[in-house]
């Protein structure tokens, strides 16, 4: 199987952070973040973040068509603990690149935008962890890159991979 055809299925996420060129590690989502990526054969990748132990809200919807509910702070901390986007993907075998051709973001600006993503496969334990780079990038003034690992899991229903 390719590296490629690897890329595709489900992928839990084992940490978020974020790696300064200076040295310094930040977890913009907690060292505990929760999160969930999939690549599909059809060229698509979907995934979401999330900060663990987020406050509930005072209120419960009971639909996401519902509006009005939770104050300022609770739609605050729901809206920074919380990161999702889908997209088409393309690949980059050579240089083990992906590119991320966002639809649709919780962000409304990074809708339209290109992501470059660096991947690198390793085994631990007999499972299979995936490691998604950024390019190079600033955060406040700071060169750094996101990096994000991943934990392989397993088909429900396998699927043959086509040549």
């Amino acid at each position: 199987m390719s590296e490629v055809q690897a890329l595709i299925g489900s992928w839990r996420l084992l940490s978020f952070r974020i790696l300064y060129d200076d040295g310094g590690v930040e977890f913009p989502l907690g060292a505990d973040a929760e999160g969930l990526i999939v690549y599909t054969h059809a060229g698509f990748m979907t995934g979401a973040l999330m900060q663990r132990g987020r406050p509930k809200f005072s209120a419960m919807r009971s639909s996401v068509a519902e509006r009005g509910i939770g104050s300022a702070d609770e739609i605050v901390a729901a809206f920074n603990g919380y990161f999702s986007y889908f997209c088409r993907f393309e690949t980059d075998p050579v240089q083990r690149k992906v590119m991320h051709r966002v639809i649709g973001c919780h962000l409304p600006d990074w809708e339209g935008r290109t992501l470059e993503r660096f991947w690198q496969f390793e085994e631990v334990d007999g499972r299979r962890q995936l490691t998604l780079r950024s390019a190079p990038l600033s955060i406040n003034d700071r060169r750094a890159c996101n990096e994000l690992k991943f934990l392989r899991e397993p088909d429900i229903f396998p699927i043959e991979v086509q040549p």
